[in-house]
């Protein structure tokens, strides 16, 4: 099975201030691909909060390239892939809504969110935060750095796929009761939890 997982760090709260990137392929188990920019947000803005969680700044990109510079290099890393992130709401709405702001055409990709597998696949844990359920399986790492972060996700992805032996990202998802998430130019769908099926009643004449 190959994969790509993603994760982004951002300047304020806003879903177009992405200011890093992290990008980990995985083919057969086995990192293939790394990939670590810094971003230039298309507004300059750091909120106090933010620069707390992953120790980026305002001079720290001021020099840096923007998304849409970058973005020859980072759409043929998701175009038509099978995409995971960690609590992939947040990275895809990031992603989505940063292209928006440089009127970039989105990727078309299928996706998982390793927070919902996490919370299927070890609902023992107190928490399903990626540090916690990364360090579960013995994966110790930097958080809040993008490319950490990507690799933590790519490590809980290949733990759950030897556990199940899943082929594909579909397999995986059915395991788990995920319907798949997925980008388009046309709009975003994302990873959610199949509804449950209601048990048929006994018929009133038995």
């Amino acid at each position: 099975m190959e994969f790509v997982t993603i994760d982004f760090e951002t300047a304020n709260k806003a879903y177009d201030s992405a200011c890093s990137i992290g990008l980990v392929t995985v083919k057969d188990g086995e990192i293939i691909d790394e990939y670590y920019k810094l971003i230039r947000p298309k507004k300059l803005y750091f909120h106090p909060d933010n620069i707390k969680v992953h120790g980026i700044t305002e001079e720290m990109v001021a020099d840096e390239p923007s998304l849409h510079k970058l973005w020859d290099e980072i759409f043929p890393r998701l175009q038509g892939k099978q995409v995971v992130a960690h609590f992939a709401k947040f990275d895809m709405n990031v992603l989505r809504n940063s292209l928006t702001a440089w009127g970039i055409r989105a990727p078309e990709f299928d996706f998982l969110c390793s927070w919902l597998l996490s919370k299927k696949a070890f609902p023992n844990l107190s928490s399903h935060g990626l540090s916690y359920v990364a360090e579960s399986i013995g994966f110790k790492f930097q958080h809040h750095h993008a490319l950490e972060d990507a690799r933590a996700c790519a490590t809980i992805i290949n733990n759950l796929s030897q556990k199940t032996n899943a082929r594909d990202f579909e397999q995986l998802a059915n395991t788990y009761g995920l319907e798949l998430g997925r980008m388009w130019h046309g709009g975003l769908r994302l990873c959610t939890e199949k509804p449950k099926e209601e048990p048929l009643m006994d018929s009133l004449f038995g």
